[in-house]
């Protein structure tokens, strides 16, 4: 299978199989009402998926199941070991709070079409994904993620109570039931980000068993897997972050570097070494956005001036000109015959 530019492992797909069939439902037609042939993807458990392949499977999903929580199910479905040495990793670290410190690195290995953060309060960690803007995840797939991180860390300490909040973009339902009994804590939908709370003290007890030798050996089977998927670069990171932030504020350098827990002199030298910038990615993510927004929307160009963090509408009219030779408005117009 071809790489995409925004996909996610195959893993998470054969999970929704799982799932599926635990429920009495044909996983292989609704893969294939969605073009997806469950088969290969059973030989083929580390390729790739598009993000809008999985998406319009999740919500395939959602239609034949019915459920509108199916994706806490599915989290159940997601075995480490499914995830390969991203799985294993995470098993083998020395405490919960390392595991989830590690994950935003190698976050990308599982999908790139969102930016994974950590927040940080003096008693409380946020696992934190933040969707990619004009990228359509399934609000099924973060709860199938974050059902997944709770049930993985469970394994590694004998116990769940460590999940405090959880914040959902997903809108409100007429019952929220269903996650209140899956998380046994307070969940808000309508939230800002999708965001699971984590208990710090908690998070920094022993797992049960772990295995060093096998944690640096796995650690390094995920850095050669994200090689080869060639996502593991400071380009494509700083440019997910710039497409994160940019719908509701300004993106910086110092914001981006701090999203990585590094510092912003640290990021600028990572980009130069890859013989790029901020600024760079910035104009080439703003422009990439103006492109997918003109074609693929009928977003008012003052409001895409908004989206993409211009002064003013003529401001962008003029770096679109620039950039195209035509206004936005004739580009859309050519596009559209």
């Amino acid at each position: 299978m071809t790489n995409p530019k925004y996909s996610t492992i195959a893993a998470w797909s054969l999970a929704i199989a799982r799932a599926l069939s635990a429920s009495n439902i044909n996983a292989s037609a609704v893969f294939s009402d969605v073009g997806l042939s469950l088969a290969q993807l059973e030989l083929e458990p580390d390729s790739r998926v598009a993000i809008d392949k999985m998406t319009m499977l999740w919500q395939a999903v959602e239609r034949t199941s019915g459920s509108l929580p199916f994706g806490l199910t599915v989290g159940q479905y997601a075995y480490p070991i499914h995830f390969r040495s991203l799985g294993a990793l995470m098993m083998s670290c020395d405490t919960l709070a390392q595991a989830f410190e590690t994950l935003p690195d190698y976050s990308a290995l599982v999908s790139n079409s969102a930016v994974i953060s950590l927040q940080r309060s003096p008693h409380l960690l946020g696992f934190t994904i933040i969707p990619l803007n004009g990228v359509e995840i399934s609000a099924l797939a973060i709860d199938a993620f974050f059902s997944s991180l709770m049930l993985h860390g469970k394994q590694m300490i004998g116990h769940s109570d460590f999940v405090r909040k959880v914040e959902l973009i997903r809108p409100e339902t007429n019952s929220q039931q269903a996650w209140l009994d899956f998380f046994d804590c307070p969940v808000v939908m309508g939230a800002v980000n999708n965001c699971m709370w984590m208990d710090r003290a908690m998070l920094e007890q022993a797992v049960i068993s772990k295995d060093p030798l096998l944690a640096q050996h796995n650690e390094k089977a995920v850095r050669q897997y994200l090689d080869k998927m060639q996502v593991l670069n400071w380009q494509e990171k700083t440019s997910q972050g710039i497409h994160a932030l940019l719908v509701n504020e300004e993106p910086t350098a110092l914001k981006i570097a701090q999203m990585y827990n590094i510092s912003e002199r640290s990021l600028s030298r990572y980009l130069h070494l890859e013989g790029t910038g901020f600024r760079a990615l910035l104009k080439l993510k703003r422009q990439e956005l103006a492109h997918h927004y003109l074609i693929n929307t009928q977003m008012p160009i003052n409001t895409l001036s908004d989206t993409l963090g211009y002064s003013s509408v003529s401001n962008f009219s003029r770096f679109f000109h620039t950039w195209k030779g035509i206004s936005p408005s004739d580009y859309r117009k050519r596009s559209n015959c």
